[in-house]
């Protein structure tokens, strides 16, 4: 038996797993590559959510979480970081800022 790529209570998500990313960098390299549509489609289906996400979450601080559980995590991290793309900005650029992909850490 296969492990589900999301929790059961979160398999209406699963088109968006690919919003999973492990590091800030690949979160960020997402966001300002996909177009505003996919991310407005990802925001739209993981705000009405998102409390009960941290809900269940919640039940894994300090612990190991299972890979699906973990995923959802990722995918909430993704979530927090496209937010003001959505509320405020409206578009994936940098809006009178440096471009977000100059920024790269050493260490």
């Amino acid at each position: 038996m296969t492990e589900s790529l999301l929790p059961d209570e979160f398999d209406d998500l699963a088109p968006f797993v690919d919003s999973a990313l492990e590091s800030e960098r690949e979160r960020t390299e997402k966001k300002v590559t996909v177009t505003m549509d996919e991310t407005r489609a990802f925001y739209d289906a993981m705000i009405p959510r998102f409390h009960e996400i941290l809900d269940y979450l919640d039940d894994y601080f300090g612990e190991t979480m299972p890979a699906s559980a973990h995923r959802l995590y990722l995918m909430s991290l993704s979530l927090v970081e496209v937010a003001t793309l959505v509320e405020l900005y409206k578009q994936p650029g940098a809006v009178e800022a440096c471009d977000p992909l100059r920024f790269v850490r050493k260490d």
